[in-house]
């Protein structure tokens, strides 16, 4: 069956008959807004005779306007349905993906929190933070976490911050380095570094390290690249969320 909707706006594109046009625009705003005038309304905002209402249901070929009528009715209250139908659909992703995302983080959280707390809490040395560039954002939170649990850190760019390196004495410290994205050869280099002689070390990378730090003597943790993406938002994303948690297990 035609679509009665695409019948009458084609009549009114296409008609050279300028009240026939009006009346074509007049009955799909109506529609538009789920209102079928009777056909007396109708000629009165049309401003023309029942009998050209009637003419032009029969060019929409259709028998009358009673039949045009309880076309569009029908056909509107299908495309509510199925609009009806899509905006549920569209409701249960949108709630699929926050459990669901939910539950990756905390799957990951939980595996994983107890390794970082550890790390942290054990002693009272100063914790100093090396971080990729794709990561750098999520070590803001995570000094703001340890300074509000007053345990002191620095966050370090190994690119910038030589003389801050330099201030160090790296034997009374413990470091937490983050792995991630492509840069991170200065970060390679400092770990061979300082694992030489210090086994103060936790990890956070990417699974395509786990060959390197199988050779060292550090706790790692690796990034869930399953169920998030690699790039900076999940990233960081994620260390934010580990770093919330953090924060509630230092203040028990």
């Amino acid at each position: 069956m035609n679509s009665i909707y695409r019948n009458i706006d084609n009549l009114g594109r296409e008609n050279r008959n300028t009240v026939f046009k009006i009346i074509s625009k007049q009955i799909l705003s109506d529609f538009s807004n789920g209102v079928f005038l009777s056909q007396d309304d109708l000629a009165m905002k049309c401003n023309c005779s029942k009998s050209t209402i009637t003419a032009f249901s029969k060019a929409v070929l259709v028998s009358g306007y009673r039949e045009l009528q309880i076309r569009l009715k029908i056909e509107y209250e299908n495309n509510f349905e199925i609009n009806n139908n899509q905006k549920i659909y569209n409701q249960k992703n949108k709630e699929n993906f926050l459990d669901t995302t939910n539950n990756n983080l905390k799957n990951f959280i939980l595996k994983n929190h107890e390794k970082i707390l550890k790390f942290i809490s054990k002693d009272n040395k100063i914790i100093n933070i090396f971080s990729s560039y794709q990561t750098n954002f999520s070590t803001i939170f995570l000094k703001d976490v340890l300074d509000e649990n007053k345990i002191t850190s620095n966050v370090i760019n190994l690119e910038k911050d030589v003389l801050t390196l330099k201030n160090i004495n790296l034997e009374s410290c413990k470091s937490l380095f983050i792995f991630s994205g492509r840069d991170n050869s200065f970060l390679k280099k400092f770990l061979d570094y300082i694992n030489l002689s210090k086994e103060d070390i936790i990890v956070i990378s990417s699974l395509q390290w786990k060959e390197y730090l199988d050779s060292k003597k550090v706790e790692v943790i690796y990034f869930d690249n399953e169920n998030f993406k690699r790039n900076y938002i999940d990233r960081n994303f994620i260390l934010i969320y580990m770093w919330k948690y953090l924060d509630y297990l230092l203040k028990f």
